[in-house]
């Protein structure tokens, strides 16, 4: 019924690898290559190696961004020019091959089996994913003799998980293979807001969930904000947490051609009684308006850097993520100690404090706008209720 909290890596990774050392916020990593060229990741401590799962990231097979072409075996590197059609048999070998050698190498906790990203929902999802990665992988697996538990790689977006028919032959398939242990599962929605605020998409994301988990299957969900919470009701074996907000959710455009220098954001602090991250602009008022508005900021040491007269506030300070590893991971480890409907209440326990808490800065005049306010929670909660109405529990 536990589970651990797996940190997703990304820019400035080492914030993550502090962060678990000095303040135990983490079982683990999960290694993202777009932002960790291959010598670092192989000379990493084998310690870390051992429990960390490898992300191949070949969501898009054709275009190796960032680091990812420090990778001999990316598709398109492996190909020399990735065409799906087109990419023959020995080339897919070639690439998995190489894939599966270097985690088992790098003595990784799985070998994943990486997958492509697909948006909407194409007859041919199924067929694709089995000729380019999963057959090719499972092979090479066998051929090298592999022990490591294998785990398979899902990208879903809210029309998958939303549509029944759909979302039920990916199951049926994904659960199909005697040599695949678990399923790594990562959802995208198409809403751009800073928290998961469908609770269509979260119900059926934890229905999946909860689907893999009764055929014995080990689940990770991946990129993963605040919401992690109220997916634990599904009782996945891993959660993850990440820094900057493209570990924190996972969007395509991420790893596709950039559009130019952007605006970085502007510097936020999570909120672990208000179950959201708030903008600096808003602090003084809740400091000045909200009832014992300072006790609202959770304190640990980072709180008491950030809290200085002399922190120059940016959204590049590490205090900012390592508050939030250190306070989302004691939310998440107190969940984990819970199970079942206990777990359920507890959580709804949670959301409804952080309602109280938003309808109290309403109603001393701080009108947070939709990015910093609780309009995710309703359909937090109307998620967590519907699916425990499915599992009995209340």
């Amino acid at each position: 019924m536990t589970f651990q909290i797996y940190h997703q890596l990304g820019h400035n990774y080492v914030w993550n690898l502090d962060s678990i050392r000095d303040d135990s916020t983490g079982d683990g990593v999960i290694i993202g290559p777009r932002s960790m060229e291959r010598a670092k990741v192989e000379a990493l401590d084998p310690k870390i190696r051992r429990a960390a799962i490898f992300d191949p990231q070949f969501f898009l097979p054709d275009l190796p961004k960032g680091k990812l072409d420090t990778y001999d075996f990316f598709p398109e590197i492996a190909a020399d020019g990735f065409e799906s059609d087109e990419f023959p048999e020995t080339s897919a070998a070639v690439s998995a091959d190489g894939c599966v050698k270097f985690q088992i190498s790098s003595n990784f906790r799985y070998v994943t089996i990486p997958t492509r990203y697909a948006g909407g929902m194409p007859s041919d999802f199924i067929e694709s994913q089995e000729r380019l990665f999963v057959n090719p992988f499972l092979e090479a697996c066998s051929d090298q003799g592999c022990k490591k538990k294998v785990i398979l790689q899902l990208v879903l977006n809210d029309n998958m998980l939303k549509d029944e028919e759909y979302s039920a032959d990916i199951l049926n398939w994904a659960t199909g293979f005697d040599g695949i242990r678990g399923i790594y599962i990562i959802a995208e929605t198409s809403s751009l807001s800073k928290q998961v605020k469908d609770s269509d998409f979260l119900y059926n994301l934890l229905r999946f969930i909860a689907r893999l988990r009764l055929n014995n299957l080990t689940v990770i969900v991946g990129y993963l904000n605040t919401e992690s919470i109220v997916l634990s009701l599904a009782d996945p074996q891993i959660v993850t947490i990440g820094a900057y907000e493209n570990t924190r959710a996972f969007h395509i455009r991420t790893f596709q051609e950039g559009t130019g220098r952007q605006q970085g954001p502007r510097p936020r602090l999570y909120l672990s009684r208000a179950l959201q991250w708030i903008d600096r602009g808003y602090h003084g008022a809740i400091i000045r308006r909200y009832p014992d508005g300072a006790t609202l900021f959770d304190r640990n040491k980072y709180q008491a850097l950030m809290f200085k007269p002399t922190f120059k506030w940016h959204f590049m300070k590490p205090e900012l993520y390592k508050h939030h590893f250190l306070e989302l991971s004691r939310q998440l480890r107190r969940v984990a100690a819970t199970g079942g409907r206990e777990r359920y209440r507890y959580v709804v326990s949670l959301i409804e404090e952080a309602m109280h808490v938003h309808e109290r800065m309403a109603h001393a005049g701080i009108i947070l706008n939709g990015d910093n306010d609780g309009s995710h929670l309703g359909a937090w909660l109307t998620a967590a209720n519907e699916f425990a109405q499915d599992k009995g529990w209340v």
